[in-house]
């Protein structure tokens, strides 16, 4: 049976509680009187729905139903947790504390997402101050998994201990303040004096302090630890940076782009990918695990996609290339800081049929192949399509100069047959 949490205030706190809780199979039950508040609610939940569940590798709970309700006491019936997202004025958070206690269960958990008061200031006014405590966290809330949990003398041990297992339970963080102020906010404000005062002082403008936070302190603070894991965490880090063109990745996308790509001659198979293999691409036995051989594969592909004509710019007036049928063999294994380079061979290119074959290799040492079929589309209608003129002179350019290599080994086997 789903339990059920109450979210009184939905402004982007509110939302992101409710996104996190509903996601992770919760039924939540809102109360807001703004009538924006549902648009809202709405837009993070999708937000939500795209990015939550890919942070775990297991499936997580079915999701939550959500109603709007019209009335506190309609909003808290039922709800074994309850959580507070209004405005940062005390003596509204008072007031509407004091409405909650006189609808809600008493067994109920009453948690205020207050960043500005103490947990005594909250608690003060309450009939039953023992169920209230404070959870502060920080936005996006169905994201960042940080939550700084208060409690007082005036809650009994059981409230702290059903507040941590809530917590975790959707994924969260509980870090337990020591004292009465977030640490979070108080090492924010910090910084944001530190910053203010070296702007002042003509020692740094705002974007070389963004670019010290983004490009270097920010990214070792998340990935502090041991040496030799903060690497690994490091390079996962700034991977991810670079894949969204954010950040430092935006950097490492630059860097990558000045160095050009190698001249090409389509009497011989074309050079198509050449790269290091990263620390992330390795699995628990050390070497490149196999989703990363399809990774380096359909990289080729898409080079040898781009040399064709078949570039960003085509595909966004419609056309593209959808891959049908994939066959890769592995023949040796190869491990983080190789470097590897794919040579891809024409094998057909004519009409709306595109096979690949690619060769990927460590020096002279052949690691893999992959075979590749692939069918030109319409991105409109998603169904086979003729390719553009231009694409069927280049690609039928390469496929007869390529018709005069050897067939290569292994192209047109199935599982279990190598060659």
């Amino acid at each position: 049976m789903k339990q059920t949490v109450a979210i009184i205030g939905a402004g982007e706190t509110g939302a992101g509680w409710a996104a996190r809780f509903r996601v992770m199979g919760w039924n939540v039950r809102l109360f807001d009187p703004d009538d924006m508040a549902q648009g809202l609610v709405g837009a993070v939940l999708q937000q939500a729905r795209r990015g939550l569940p890919g942070l775990s590798d297991v499936a997580l709970p079915e999701m939550g139903d959500m109603v709007f309700c019209q009335t506190i006491s309609e909003a808290v019936d039922g709800a074994i947790w309850i959580q507070e997202c209004l405005p940062e004025r005390l003596e509204l958070k008072r007031k509407v504390l004091q409405k909650i206690q006189e609808h809600c269960d008493g067994a109920a958990v009453i948690a205020s997402a207050s960043g500005t008061f103490t947990l005594n200031e909250l608690q003060g006014c309450a009939t039953r101050p023992e169920q209230i405590i404070s959870t502060h966290a920080l936005a996006p809330v169905y994201l960042l998994p940080l939550v700084e949990l208060a409690v007082n003398d005036a809650n009994p041990p059981e409230v702290k201990a059903r507040a941590k297992e809530v917590l975790q339970g959707i994924g969260m963080a509980a870090v337990e303040q020591q004292g009465e102020e977030r640490v979070s906010v108080a090492l924010q404000s910090a910084l944001q004096t530190e910053a203010d005062r070296l702007v002042a002082e003509g020692m740094a403008s705002p974007s070389d302090i963004s670019d010290a936070l983004r490009y270097g302190l920010g990214l070792r603070w998340a990935a502090s630890g041991q040496e030799a894991p903060q690497d690994a965490v490091l390079v996962a880090i700034l991977r991810a940076l670079k894949a969204q063109g954010a950040g430092a990745g935006a950097v490492l996308n630059r860097f990558d782009a000045a160095q050009g790509e190698p001249a090409l001659d389509i009497k011989h198979p074309l050079s198509t990918v050449t790269r290091t293999v990263p620390l992330d691409w390795t699995d628990y036995n050390g070497h490149m695990n196999e989703a990363r051989y399809l990774q380096a594969f359909g990289d080729a592909t898409d080079r040898f996609m781009e040399i064709i004509g078949c570039d960003a710019d085509y595909i966004a007036s419609g056309g593209s290339y959808f891959t049908v049928e994939t066959h890769i063999r592995h023949l040796d294994e190869v491990h983080a800081g190789a470097r590897i380079r794919v040579e891809t061979q024409c094998l057909l290119g004519a009409g709306k049929k595109m096979q690949l074959f690619h060769r990927m290799y460590e020096g002279d040492r052949l690691l893999a192949t992959g075979e590749h079929m692939l069918i030109h589309v319409s991105l409109e209608t998603r169904r086979a399509s003729v390719p553009a003129t231009h694409i069927i002179a280049r690609l039928g350019e390469i496929a007869t100069a390529h018709e005069a290599l050897d067939q290569p080994d292994g192209a047109g086997c199935a599982v279990g047959k190598t060659g």
